[in-house]
C-alpha cells in the first residue's frame, strides 16, 4: 500500500467523503487538502477519497499516447453498452468508463479543450444563487462575480494539470492544417492533452504532485479501494455508506459526502439510495462523431513498434510517434455548429487493422439537442442514449458531413489523399450519407447531464433535500460543453474546491 492508501473505516468522522477517483474527484481532494491544511494545520480534517478496485493493465498501454485505445474493454473498463438504438441502424454502442484511481482519464486521450465563452456563461446562469420567493433577479454584477470565479478556477486547473502541446504531429495532421490554414474563418489547430512529457497523465498523478509539493497536506488524504452500493439516508442526511460485499460504514455527523462517480455512476447511486427526484437520470446528452474516412499515399500508423531509435526518442524526450494521441489536431467552425477530430487512423478499424494508409476527419454536432436517460432494473443500469431523438441533430451532422468535404476540396487537401472510404465517394445523396451515419456513428465519450445542475442539484452543489451530499462530476453539465470537457469539469471541480473551502 501507498502512503495514502487505508483499509475501510468502519466509520468515518472530521472531513469530507468523496467518491470516485477520476478527474473531478482528484481535484477535489488536491484543493480542500490543501485548503484545510493551510487553515487547521496539524488538526485540519481527513479527506477521503473512495474508488473501485481495477485490474493491472499494460505498463506501456498505460504510458504510451499512441496504445490508449488498447485499454478499452479491459480492466480499466466498466465496458457499459447502451441499448440498440432504431435511429442508429439498431445497433448498440460500446460506452468506455474508466475504473481505478485516474477515472476515464485511464482509458481516454484526454483532450485538453478550453471552455468556449459559451460554455462558462451556461454555468454561469446555473451557479447564481437561488432567489428566495419576490426576490429581485440576481444582478450584473453577481453573474460576473461568478463568471470570473470560474475564470479564476480555470486558471488554476490548469496550473495544477499542465496540459501539454503536442510532442510530435504526424504528417497527415501537419498536412491538414498547413491546407486550410487560411481557407477557413474556424479555429483549428493542435490539440493539448493531458500528457507529461509525452507520456499519458491522469488526475491519479495529482497525489504524486501533492506528496512532493506538500507533503504535509497530502497526508491529509486517505485512498480506499472499494466499491459503494448505495448511501444509507435518514431524516435527509446521509449517515451510511453501504459496500458491495453487502457491509456498511456509518458516517458522523461531521462529514460530507460528494459524489464524483461520473455521468452513470453518481445517478445510480441516487437511485440505489432511494431519492425519487423525477430529473435523476434525465437530460443524459454526449456528443456523436461522424468519421470521414480517407485512404493516402504514404505510411499507414501504427500504435506498435519495434524501432529502438523511435523507443530511445520518446525515452528520452518525449518525442516521435509513440507520443501520438490519435486524436492530434481539430478545432469548430465559426458559428461552433461543429468539431472535427483529425487522426492519422482508420478511426473504425485501428489499432485492429493498420494494413492501409488511412486518415480520419470525424465530425460532431457540438451542441446536440437530443436527450437520452438512464433508468435502473434490480440487477442493469440501462442508458438510453437518445441519440437523434431530436432530428435536428441529425440533419445538423448530415450538414457537417457534407461541410467536411468541402473544406477538404477546397482547401486543396484532397490532392494528398487517394479517395474517401467512408461514408464513400459514391454516397452523395442525404438518405445515403445519413444511412452512412447511422451505421458509423460512435461516442466520444462525453455522457453527462444526469444530475443537471438547477433540477437535481443546486447552486452549491447540494442534493436537493440532503444536508451533506453534494455531486461534482459531468453529471452536473445541464447542456453539453461545445468541446471536449476535462477542461471545462477541471475548471468545476477547482470552483467547486473553491466554494467548499470558503463554508
Amino acid at each position: 500500500m501507498t502512503p495514502m492508501e487505508v483499509e475501510r473505516p468502519d466509520l468515518f468522522s472530521n472531513g469530507t467523503v468523496i467518491l470516485g477517483g477520476g478527474l473531478c474527484g482528484l481535484i477535489l481532494a488536491h484543493e480542500l487538502a490543501q485548503s484545510l491544511e493551510s487553515k487547521y494545520g496539524a488538526n485540519a480534517p481527513c479527506v477521503w477519497v473512495i474508488e473501485a478496485p481495477s485490474g493491472p493493465v499494460p505498463t506501456r498501454d498505460q504510458h504510451r499516447p499512441a496504445r490508449w485505445l488498447r485499454l478499452l474493454g479491459g480492466e480499466a473498463d466498466y465496458q457499459l453498452q447502451t441499448q440498440p438504438s432504431t435511429a442508429l441502424a439498431g445497433r448498440s454502442i460500446h460506452w468506455p468508463r474508466g475504473k481505478g484511481l485516474g477515472g476515464s482519464g485511464r482509458i481516454n486521450s484526454m483532450i485538453w479543450f478550453p471552455p468556449t465563452d459559451a460554455d462558462c456563461q451556461s454555468l454561469t446562469k446555473l451557479l447564481l444563487p437561488e432567489q428566495r420567493p419576490n426576490a429581485e433577479f440576481p444582478s450584473v454584477e453577481s453573474q460576473a462575480e461568478i463568471k470570473q470565479q470560474l475564470l479564476k478556477a480555470f486558471d488554476r486547473a490548469v496550473e495544477i494539470v499542465r496540459p501539454e502541446r503536442p510532442r510530435w504531429l504526424s504528417p497527415t495532421s501537419t498536412a491538414f492544417l498547413k491546407s486550410i490554414s487560411g481557407q477557413t474563418s474556424g479555429r483549428f489547430h493542435t490539440y493539448d492533452r493531458l500528457n507529461r512529457n509525452g507520456r499519458r497523465w491522469t488526475a491519479a498523478n495529482l497525489l504524486a504532485d501533492l506528496q512532493q509539493s506538500n507533503p504535509d497536506a497530502a497526508k491529509r488524504i486517505r485512498i480506499v479501494h472499494a466499491s459503494v452500493s448505495s448511501l444509507k439516508i435518514d431524516n435527509d442526511a446521509v449517515i451510511g455508506i453501504r459496500w458491495s460485499d453487502g457491509r456498511t460504514s456509518q458516517l458522523a455527523s461531521d462529514v460530507e459526502v460528494v459524489s464524483s462517480l461520473g455521468a452513470i455512476g453518481s445517478p445510480t447511486l441516487l437511485h440505489k439510495s432511494g431519492l425519487t427526484h423525477p430529473q435523476i437520470g434525465q437530460n443524459l446528452h454526449d456528443h456523436l462523431i461522424m468519421p470521414v474516412i480517407h485512404s493516402h499515399e504514404g505510411h499507414a500508423f501504427s500504435d506498435s513498434t519495434s524501432d529502438t531509435p523511435e523507443l530511445a526518442r520518446w525515452q528520452h524526450s518525449g518525442g516521435g510517434p509513440i507520443a501520438c494521441n490519435i486524436a492530434e489536431c481539430g478545432g469548430i467552425d465559426e458559428d461552433q455548429r461543429w468539431q472535427l477530430h483529425v487522426t492519422p487512423t482508420d478511426y473504425l478499424r485501428f489499432p485492429k487493422d493498420t494494413r492501409r494508409p488511412a486518415m480520419t476527419i470525424g465530425v460532431n454536432v457540438t451542441c446536440p439537442r437530443s436527450r437520452g436517460s438512464i433508468s435502473w432494473t434490480e440487477d442493469e443500469t440501462i442508458i438510453d442514449a437518445g441519440y437523434w431523438s431530436d432530428d435536428r441533430d441529425r440533419i445538423e451532422l448530415l450538414d457537417g458531413v457534407r461541410w467536411v468535404r468541402e473544406l477538404v476540396k477546397q482547401s486543396g487537401f484532397d490532392r494528398r489523399l487517394r479517395s474517401e472510404l467512408i461514408p464513400g465517394s459514391k454516397r452523395q445523396t442525404d438518405e445515403a450519407i445519413c444511412a452512412a451515419m447511422a451505421r458509423y456513428t460512435q461516442t466520444l465519450y462525453h455522457p453527462a447531464g444526469t444530475c443537471a445542475l438547477g433540477d437535481v442539484v443546486n447552486p452549491n452543489f447540494r442534493v436537493r433535500g440532503l444536508a451533506n451530499l453534494r455531486v461534482v462530476d459531468a453529471s452536473l453539465l445541464a447542456e453539453p460543453t461545445t468541446g471536449n470537457p476535462p477542461a471545462t469539469l477541471a475548471m468545476l471541480a477547482c470552483y467547486a474546491a473553491a466554494q467548499l473551502s470558503r463554508e
